[in-house]
């Protein structure tokens, strides 16, 4: 992550949390909001120029959680195996 991306992203992680703290009471809704993401129009949408840049967000994630997911079966394996 370059060091603007990085800020940015944990400016946008505080906040959400801040909100999540201040209204503790509510349930809120955080599905579909992002960092490069914008309201417009009362929806909240991706700016064109975002696009390709939070599409690659995306497939980095998926990449991440199919790593961990195989991690964690390999460790699962490794530890049957001591048993046997």
């Amino acid at each position: 992550l370059s060091g603007r991306k990085f800020l940015e992203g944990y400016g946008f992680d505080n906040a959400v949390a801040q909100l999540k703290v201040a209204n503790s009471g509510l349930e809120l809704n955080t599905d579909g909001i992002g960092v490069l993401r914008k309201v417009k129009n009362g929806q909240i949408v991706i700016p064109e120029k975002y696009k390709q840049m939070e599409m690659e967000e995306e497939e980095e994630e998926l990449e991440e959680e199919d790593n961990a997911e195989k991690d964690h079966e390999e460790g699962h394996d490794e530890s049957n195996r001591e048993g046997v």
